[in-house]
C-alpha cells in the first residue's frame, strides 16, 4: 500500500485474504451466464494486455472520482451514489437504510481497507462531497456486516480498493490470463470490456484469483468495473469521470485514521520539542475527551482529566452499555456504574470494582479504553529524552493547519514500543504549541483518539480503599 494511506497501521494482508475468499466464494457463474458477448471471447492481444497492465497505476495518479454503483441484493437492484479517493484509498457513499424491516431513508457510509463506518444521513453534506465529523460508528468489513446490503457493499468496496498499484502489472501475465469480451459505449465513450483476474498483492493467495470485468476506453481509462458479489447478476460500478466536484473535504473520518499521511523525518526543532513532551507534562494536568471504537458499531466516549502530578486518570465513560466512572493509576484501575451524564467533582467512596494490574485476570479486563488511558499516563517523565535519538526514530506524518495553529502529527517509540516501519506505529501523537495535544491509538475496530486541553486542576481525592488497590 502507498505510504500516503490513512490506514497503514492496519495490515492489508488479512483484508486482502478475506476479500479474495469472499469473491471466490461468490464464484464466477453469474458472469459466465450474463448477457453479452461471452461467446465471442478471445485472448487479449499485446496492446490490450499493456492497456490492462497499466490501468491500476493510472488509477492511483487520478483525482477522486464520482461513482454510480448498481448492487444486486436479494433479487433487487439498489443504486448507490458514491465518491472514491484512489490514493487514500477511501469510499464515501449514501446508501438506503436496510438495517430493519421498517427502516426508511438513507445513511452515510465511509470505507477504508478492512473497515466500514456509518452514520445518520446528511444529504446536503454528501451532495457537497463533504464528510460530517461526528456521529460515526465503525465495524469490521464482512465479519461486522449485519444485512445483505452490508455484505455486498463490503465486497464491492474492497474490490474497488484493489484497482490501484504503485507500478504497472505484468502485461505478459495478463496476456495469458485476460480475455476480450465485447465492445460497447459508456457515457458516450467507446469501450472494450475485458475479463481478467482481480489484481492484488497477497503472499497467501492460493489457486486462481477471482475475476472481474473491466471496461476501458481507448486511453486505458477505467469506465466500468463489474464483479460477482454473490447474486445472480453482477455488481457494477460506473466511474463518472466528467462529474465535477470539490474534493477538498473528502477525507477519512478520525475513526478511520483521518487525512492521509506521508511520513518524513522530523527536523531538529521538532525532535527537540518531542524529546521534551513527557518531561514538560510531569507537573501538569489536563482535561481529556476520548472517542474509542470498542466493537462493531460500538463507540465509547469519555470526558474527564489526566493528572500527571499524581499519575491519576478520572473519567466518565458512556456507550450503549450505559455510563461508568473510571479511575486509573499506575497499579490498576477501578470502575463504578453511574447515571446522570456528568463526572462528579469528588469520586464516590463506595461501589468501585477494582482491578490491580498484577491480578491474574487483569488482561481479561484490559481493553482499548484502558490501553489508551495508560498510554496517556505514560506521557510523563522526570527528564527529557535524547533529542538526537528522537530525531533518528521519529517521523512526521502530516501537518494539520498552518502557522501558529499548526498541529504536527508524529510517531515515535515510547516506553518500549516495538520498532515498526514509518507510518505503522500503534500510536500517533499530536503536537500543538510545543505541547502534546492529542494521542491516537489503532484498535481492531478503528482509531481511538484522545484530545487534551491543559488546565490547572484540583487533585482527585481517590477513596482510600480504591487507592490501596490501584496504587
Amino acid at each position: 500500500m502507498s505510504s500516503t494511506t490513512a490506514v497503514t497501521w492496519k495490515s492489508a494482508l488479512l483484508w486482502v485474504t478475506a476479500i479474495i475468499a469472499a469473491i471466490a466464494a461468490a464464484g464466477w457463474f453469474a458472469v459466465s451466464c450474463s448477457p453479452g458477448g461471452a461467446g465471442a471471447e478471445r485472448p487479449v492481444n499485446e496492446e490490450e494486455a499493456a492497456l490492462l497492465a497499466g490501468m491500476r497505476e493510472r488509477n492511483l495518479a487520478e483525482e477522486p472520482v464520482a461513482l454510480r454503483m448498481n448492487l444486486p441484493v436479494e433479487g433487487e437492484t439498489i443504486v448507490v451514489d458514491a465518491y472514491l479517493d484512489w490514493q487514500t484509498p477511501m469510499l464515501y457513499a449514501r446508501v438506503p437504510d436496510t438495517r430493519t424491516a421498517d427502516a426508511e431513508g438513507h445513511r452515510l457510509v465511509q470505507a477504508v481497507p478492512g473497515l466500514m463506518a456509518s452514520r445518520d444521513d446528511d444529504e446536503e453534506a454528501f451532495a457537497e462531497a463533504r464528510v460530517p465529523e461526528d456521529g460515526w460508528a465503525t465495524r469490521q468489513m464482512l465479519s461486522g456486516a449485519t444485512t445483505p446490503l452490508d455484505t455486498t457493499l463490503d465486497i464491492l468496496a474492497s474490490s474497488l480498493f484493489t484497482l490501484t498499484a504503485e507500478q504497472a502489472d505484468d502485461p505478459a501475465a495478463l496476456a495469458e490470463q485476460a480475455t476480450w469480451r465485447e465492445e460497447g459505449v459508456i457515457d458516450g465513450e467507446e469501450v472494450d470490456s475485458f475479463r481478467a483476474p482481480i489484481m492484488v498483492e497477497s503472499a497467501v493467495q492460493s489457486g486462481p484469483a477471482p475475476e472481474a470485468l473491466y471496461s476501458l476506453d481507448a486511453d486505458g481509462t477505467l469506465r466500468r468495473f463489474q464483479v460477482n458479489t454473490g447474486e445472480e447478476t453482477l455488481s457494477a460500478v460506473d466511474f463518472l469521470r466528467e462529474a465535477e466536484f470539490d474534493a477538498t473535504a473528502l477525507v477519512p473520518i478520525d475513526l478511520l485514521g483521518g487525512p492521509p499521511i506521508a511520513p518524513v523525518a522530523v527536523d531538529e526543532d521538532l525532535a527537540a520539542t518531542i524529546a521534551s513532551l513527557r518531561s514538560d507534562n510531569r507537573l501538569r494536568s489536563a482535561e481529556v475527551a476520548m472517542t474509542v471504537p470498542t466493537g462493531d458499531d460500538q463507540v465509547t466516549t469519555a470526558q474527564g482529566s489526566i493528572d500527571w502530578r499524581t499519575m491519576t486518570a478520572y473519567l466518565h465513560l458512556s456507550d450503549d452499555a450505559g455510563e461508568r466512572l473510571f479511575l486509573a493509576r499506575p497499579g490498576g484501575f477501578a470502575i463504578l456504574p453511574t447515571e446522570g451524564g456528568a463526572l462528579p467533582e469528588v469520586p464516590p467512596t463506595e461501589g468501585w470494582e477494582t482491578h490491580a494490574l498484577t491480578d491474574e485476570d487483569a488482561a481479561a479486563s484490559f481493553g482499548p479504553i484502558e490501553s489508551l488511558v495508560y498510554r496517556l499516563l505514560e506521557m510523563s517523565a522526570e527528564e527529557a529524552e535524547d533529542a538526537e535519538a528522537i530525531g533518528a526514530a521519529a517521523s512526521l506524518l502530516r501537518v494539520d493547519g498552518t502557522g501558529e495553529d499548526a498541529t504536527y502529527v508524529v510517531e515515535y517509540p515510547v516506553a518500549g514500543d516495538a520498532e515498526v516501519p514509518a507510518g505503522q506505529s500503534a500510536f500517533r501523537y499530536h503536537v500543538s504549541g510545543e505541547r502534546l495535544s492529542g494521542v491516537e491509538m489503532m484498535t481492531y475496530y478503528g482509531v481511538a483518539g484522545a484530545e487534551l486541553e491543559y488546565v490547572e486542576l484540583a487533585m482527585v481525592a481517590i477513596p482510600w480503599e480504591v487507592s490501596e488497590a490501584i496504587g
